[in-house]
């Protein structure tokens, strides 16, 4: 069996197996589509899935309804429906996606998984639903054209949870010229070198 010390310190066995059960799934469709690259297959439950994970530590009984933007192949959304209830978590996961091979992917992979969870096949502008307690996201889009895309599309939050890799700063430099952000940085348990940004709040300069 494939072995995280992580996650399988926060989660039951049976919440590990459906995790482990991603995994085969994610890796025979990555054969179909590019949905993570060949280099990180053989290092997916840390490189992804673990790295997913570590944003329960921010997530509390306030977040009721969290928004996953560029789900891609899944990441964190799916990892963060699979593992709430271990963590005494109750909220509703939608995940959005514009690609339509992506959105096919998700879908199978939920019915297979035997979860339920919204899925907007659709640009994060379009959306029809536009308030959320939570906006979270990884290896989607810099941090400024982030917050332009939140704001063209009118979407209102009470938090967003950003996993940010080792180009972080320059983002964030880019960002405040034209943002001003209020969040807290904290390091990544996969990679010293990436960042978890909480932003609490953003007003455009």
């Amino acid at each position: 069996m494939i072995r995280n010390k992580y996650l399988e310190s926060i989660v039951s066995r049976e919440t590990y197996k459906n995790l482990l059960k991603y995994r085969e799934f994610l890796l025979e469709y990555n054969r179909k589509i590019n949905l993570i690259s060949k280099s990180s297959e053989e290092i997916v439950m840390n490189r992804h899935f673990e790295d997913s994970a570590q944003l329960m530590k921010f997530i509390d009984k306030n977040d009721k309804n969290i928004l996953d933007i560029g789900s891609g192949a899944g990441f964190p959304g799916i990892v963060m429906e699979l593992i709430k209830k271990d963590l005494n978590l109750d909220f509703k996961i939608e995940l959005s996606e514009k690609s339509i091979k992506k959105c096919t992917y998700l879908q199978e992979l939920c019915d297979y998984l035997k979860i339920d969870v919204v899925i907007h096949n659709d640009d994060v502008r379009k959306i029809k639903r536009k308030s959320f307690t939570t906006l979270v996201s990884r290896a989607f889009k810099p941090i400024g054209t982030f917050l332009e895309i939140i704001e063209q599309g009118k979407i209102s939050f009470n938090k967003i949870l950003l996993l940010k890799g080792e180009s972080y700063k320059k983002e964030m430099n880019q960002a405040e010229k034209h943002w001003e952000i209020n969040c807290d940085t904290y390091d990544s348990i996969t990679n010293p070198a990436s960042k978890v940004f909480v932003i609490n709040s953003v007003k455009r300069i």
